[in-house]
């Protein structure tokens, strides 16, 4: 009987570990969640804070991270196949064309990006007549760089030549190949470059306000599985605020995650404190930037309700409750 009893609970770990159900933990049955990005960038900080302090697990979440390019990364979280994904960016202009989906968490308030240029490139007047990376047009990447260069005395539809490069690692090589006199870049990247005898031009956070790094879900998400939402909203916030208060931790865990020596992991975290959320919002005009933008790529859409994108409301009791 005992054989038979032992046998019995093997099956029924096997079968819920192949249906993708919950999994024993730790003493605990933890929940699985799937939550996508696009790229490793250290503006989803919070998120790599919460999975190395144990965050998720305390509120029974095991959390899985694979990476997606954005487009299949919608169609991935429409479809079920994941829960959640780090590509606000164009889930705001989803949610602002009507599609069920939401932006719920923001790991920074400005654009983490930096202007970063060849060694022979000592002002951003240096860059009229050179090509400049950027990730792809009527991208945050794109709208940055235009208005840097803008309040930087250069007409960026005459006076320099956007190129669409995609992902930031393409980016990076680009540069160094010197394909580009200049492309965005994001820590650790623009870091590893001012190692390499490169430098930053500008930090594109003091010349625009937008959000970025954000975190979406679907609407059937948060009215079917709110408990789960919060949950996982709670880690990050837990995450998020370790970040800001514990710097010292947090660069050991920049260490190992992106696997930097501890003076570029000091480097990365000071350049990222820049631009990290005081509370995983977002104040009112940075999400009319973005508004702006969805304007201009889809001409007729007139105006677009802040609440048609973003859903900050298990956040901000998160924020009032406090953490643990």
């Amino acid at each position: 009987m005992e054989r038979q009893m032992q046998l019995g609970i093997t099956i029924l770990i096997v079968l819920a570990l192949s249906l993708g159900a919950p999994m024993w933990t730790s003493g605990a049955w933890a929940e699985r969640v799937k939550l996508a990005l696009p790229s490793k960038s250290m503006g989803y900080l919070p998120l790599f804070v919460a999975m190395n302090r144990g965050f998720f697990k305390d509120e029974g979440i095991d959390i899985e991270v694979p990476m997606m390019l954005p487009d299949i990364a919608h169609n991935a979280l429409f479809q079920g196949e994941i829960d959640y994904h780090g590509v606000a960016d164009s889930a705001l202009r989803l949610g602002a064309k009507g599609a069920p989906i939401k932006t719920i968490f923001f790991g920074t308030t400005l654009p983490n990006y930096f202007l970063t240029a060849s060694p022979q490139i000592k002002s951003v007047a240096d860059l009229r007549g050179k090509y400049v990376g950027i990730s792809r047009f009527g991208g945050t990447t794109d709208l940055a760089a235009r208005v840097a260069l803008s309040k930087n005395g250069l007409d960026p539809q005459r006076d320099v030549v956007l190129i669409m490069i995609g992902l930031p690692s393409t980016r990076y090589n680009a540069l160094m190949a010197g394909s580009v006199a200049a492309t965005i870049t994001n820590p650790p990247d623009n870091v590893a470059l001012r190692q390499k005898g490169f430098h930053d031009l500008l930090f594109l956070g003091d010349t625009i306000e937008f959000p970025s790094n954000g975190f979406a879900t679907t609407e059937r998400k948060l009215s079917e599985q709110r408990d789960q939402v919060k949950r996982v909203l709670r880690a990050l916030y837990r995450g998020l605020m370790f970040a800001r208060k514990r710097p010292v931790d947090t660069i050991t865990i920049i260490e190992r995650e992106w696997k930097l020596d501890p003076a570029a992991a000091n480097e990365s975290y000071t350049a990222l404190s820049k631009s990290i959320s005081k509370d995983g919002t977002s104040s009112e005009a940075g999400l009319r930037v973005h508004a702006q933008l969805i304007q201009k790529m889809e001409k007729g859409i007139g105006d677009i309700p802040l609440n048609k994108m973003v859903d900050f409301r298990l956040i901000e009791e998160i924020r009032r409750e406090g953490t643990r």
